[in-house]
């Protein structure tokens, strides 16, 4: 099948592997990018697994802050940096950040819009928007988090609104929570998350369908590797172990001090304040994550306007 120089320039840009590499993998995968990538995994000739996707998208990582029991996190989308940046957009993203505050119920849940409005009214002030900006824009996803009087909420923003991360401390004594060196904490784990991108916070909870394609792949690698058989399986299974390990909060080197995880750091802390502190949740947005933008040449699309 015909293969475009274009397809082939972003799987190279998504992977790191050859010109040809790429061609080849396309041709394997029927044009399927996904499943090119998956291939040249397998295959050990891509640089770089991107799981999260290309940021390929503009626009914002919106946060609003009730207190510290009450967060609520949006991600806004348009077209260009430019319209990120003018007071329209800006506008539109008080708006809706009003809006979701107000009738947003799910609490810990990723609200996904991508396919669809959250409602008729967001549909309303979305299509209004695009028509006043002259721009695509797009509501893609928010949460909302809530927590009790044993925990709290810190909120971080990262690059301008490019990374947004909200997550959960909670204390096995509430008169903690103030302290200096627990709100310091906080902001260093929401940090860690932003820098560091962790899958979940303790092993138990990593989605079993994220460790079920990981195994398929390594095990593929390891046959490719001329293995014997009967060490395959204990192969992946330290590879998956590995593999589960760095991608956990509590078990990432601690991105400001080497010499410790996450979570030795936290019990660090927590042994000067006298009470047990416990990351409980946390999430993470970053703009554009996944989301596949149309590069166009600029020449070409001023000369296919011209043509019309």
């Amino acid at each position: 099948m015909d293969i475009s120089a274009s397809q082939v320039k972003e799987l190279r840009e998504r992977t790191g592997a050859g010109i040809l590499d790429c061609k080849n993998a396309l041709v394997e995968a029927k044009g399927d990018t996904e499943q090119a990538v998956t291939i040249l995994r397998e295959k050990g000739l891509a640089k770089a697994a991107k799981k999260a996707g290309r940021v390929a998208s503009e626009g914002a990582v919106l946060i609003r802050m009730d207190g510290d029991k009450k967060a609520l996190m949006l991600e806004l989308n348009c077209e260009t940096d430019f319209v990120a940046k003018n007071d329209g957009f800006r506008e539109l993203s008080k708006t809706m950040l009003d809006y979701f505050d107000r009738h947003g119920k799910e609490e810990g849940t990723l609200v996904d819009m991508q396919e669809k409005f959250y409602d008729a009214e967001i549909e309303r002030l979305t299509t209004g928007a695009v028509a006043k900006i002259g721009e695509n824009i797009r509501p893609r996803r928010f949460i909302r988090y809530a927590v009790k009087e044993n925990g709290f909420i810190h909120s971080y923003v990262h690059m301008g609104g490019r990374i947004g991360v909200l997550v959960e401390i909670a204390a096995t004594d509430a008169a903690v929570l103030a302290k200096p060196e627990v709100r310091e904490m906080a902001d260093d784990v929401a940090m860690h998350i932003a820098a560091m991108n962790p899958v979940c916070v303790v092993p138990e909870e990593f989605p079993a369908s994220l460790i079920e394609s990981e195994k398929a792949i390594y095990r593929v690698q390891v046959l490719e590797m001329g293995k014997p058989e009967n060490m395959v399986d204990k192969i992946v299974e330290g590879k998956l172990r590995k593999f589960i390990s760095e991608s956990t909060l509590v078990n990432q080197t601690f991105v400001k001090d080497q010499e410790l995880t996450v979570g030795a750091y936290v019990k660090q802390v927590a042994k000067k304040t006298g009470a047990e502190l416990k990351v409980v949740r946390f999430v993470r947005f970053e703009l554009g994550e996944g989301v596949e933008k149309e590069n166009k040449d600029f020449a070409s699309e001023v000369q296919s306007q011209i043509g019309k």
